[in-house]
Order: C-alpha cells, then structure tokens, then sequence
C-alpha cells in the first residue's frame, strides 16, 4: 500500500490559495449576487455567499487532502501551555467576544425577521470557516515553516487585511475609508491570530470570526452586503466614550503588548535553536 507524502509547505502555495478563496468569495460573490433583484437583500446575500464560499472551502479541503499538510493546519499548542506561559494573552479572546456581545444590545431585533437571521448566521459561519482556514490555517502553517513567530504574526495579519482591498474597490469607498478598514483587518487578524494561539484550535477563532460579522451584519442600517466585504466605518466624533469603547482600547492595548510578546517568542525560539544545533 502507498504512503501518502506530505508536500512541501511553500508560502507561494499557500498565498495561491488565499487568492482562490478571494476570487471565490469577492468575484464570484459579486458575480452571483448581483443575479438577484437589488430589491430581495436576502437572495442576492445567499447567492454571494453561500455558492461562492461553498467553492472555495471545498477547494481548500482538497488542496488539504492533496498536501497532507496535517494537523497542523488546524490545532497547535495553547500559548498558556507554553513557557513562560503567558496566561495574560487569554484576554484577547476574552475581549474579542464580549465586544459583539455588547453590540447586540444595539440591535434593533424587532425588525429583523427570522428568516433573515438564520440566512446570516449560515453566510457569516461559511465566512469565518472560510476566512480562517485560508489565512489561519493554511498560510500560517506554511510561513510557520519557513519563518519565525514574528514573521507568522505579521504576514497573517497584512495578508487578511491586503484580501479584503478589492472588494472595497469594487464598491467604491473613500480612500480614507479604505485605510481605516486596513487598520481595523489587521487588529482583527492579530486578534484571531492569538484566538488560534491561545485557544490551540482554529475553530474557535472560527467561531468569533463569524459572529463577529454577524452581528455586524445584523445591525448594519444599510443591510448585509452581496459578498463577503464586511465594512467598519470611520467613528464620528463623540464628546462621550462609552464602554464598549473602553473594552475596544484595552483590546488595542493588549494587542500592542502581544507585538513584544511574539517578538521575544521569536528570538527565544532562535535561540533555542541554535543551542540545539549539531556541533554546539
């Protein structure tokens, strides 16, 4: 019997799958969305996402199942199991979810039917399953074998927000809308990155990743969006903070703190690998 072999993990690879699942989610979403009648929100939302992301998660499987790449893909070590443990870090997924928690206070549940809820709820699953496995689960494990931690933070990050960038051109937002909504991805990608990390499952932050748009979805005025491009608005001026806002700083803040954090992980693993080289 033949033993599968497992594929290099090349980042030209994977960076080739996340640019299928964007082509899948963004072109073929609008492709698709835009057969529906601009006035059913609801068909042209299942028809941007539930065909196209059904595509691209397949395709991801099997690129899967073709590489072998492993387990790995989907599940590492808790960072609270690691040394130093870091017990601080598990903050951030904390956080992560209270945020659209406290937002659903927000939403005005009484004219939103049923029907619209649990359409969103399948397209934003199909989104987060999608989004975090391409990027968290894929890419990372790829430049996880090539580069340090440091290096897996950052290219994760900048390659999340970097997906998203054609389909806000595609509906024409404002430059400084734009770099806005760059900002806040990478946040959210360094936020799902330690979601993963911490956790030590990709699902979880899966999980997070797709109420997080739902609930932007749901409460978005201006109805849920053809394909998968959730969009954050500039905040207006407000002579008030409230505290949702004080959860989201002390996100930001922990986020910074993590940058040094994975920093020192990474040298820390260099070092350790040079002591554990041949000769010394």
């Amino acid at each position: 019997m033949k033993t599968a072999i497992e594929r290099p993990r090349s980042i030209w690879l994977a960076l080739g799958v996340v640019v299928f699942y964007v082509l899948c989610a963004w072109g073929l979403g609008n492709l698709l969305g835009g057969l529906a009648s601009e006035d059913d929100p609801l068909a042209e939302f299942s028809l941007g996402h539930f065909i196209p992301l059904a595509v691209a998660i397949g395709g991801i499987l099997l690129f899967l199942r073709w590489t072998r790449w492993g387990a790995d893909v989907w599940r590492e070590r808790p960072t609270p199991t690691l040394t130093p443990r870091r017990w601080w870090l598990i903050a951030i997924p904390v956080l992560a979810v209270a945020i659209p928690v406290i937002e659903m206070f927000d939403v005005p549940w009484a004219e939103r039917s049923l029907g619209l809820l649990i359409v969103l709820a399948l397209g934003t699953l199909m989104v987060g399953f999608g989004e975090e496995l391409a990027i968290r689960g894929v890419l990372l494990t790829a430049v996880r074998a090539r580069f340090g931690e440091f290096s897996v933070f950052l290219i994760t990050c900048f390659v999340f927000a970097l997906a998203h960038i054609p389909g806000y051109l595609f509906i024409d937002l404002p430059p400084f809308i734009i770099a806005f909504n760059v900002i806040a991805l990478m946040s959210a990608g360094a936020t799902y990155y330690w979601i993963r990390r911490v956790t030590g499952r990709i699902w979880v932050a899966m999980i997070v990743h797709a109420l997080t748009d739902w609930v932007l979805y749901v409460g978005d005025a201006d109805g849920p969006p053809s394909a998968s491009v959730p969009v954050q608005h500039a905040p207006a001026d407000d002579s008030g903070v409230s505290g949702l806002a004080y959860i989201e700083i002390l996100l930001m803040v922990l986020l910074a703190i993590s940058v040094i954090s994975v920093i020192r992980e990474s040298r820390r693993d260099k070092r350790n690998a040079l002591s554990d080289a041949p000769g010394r």
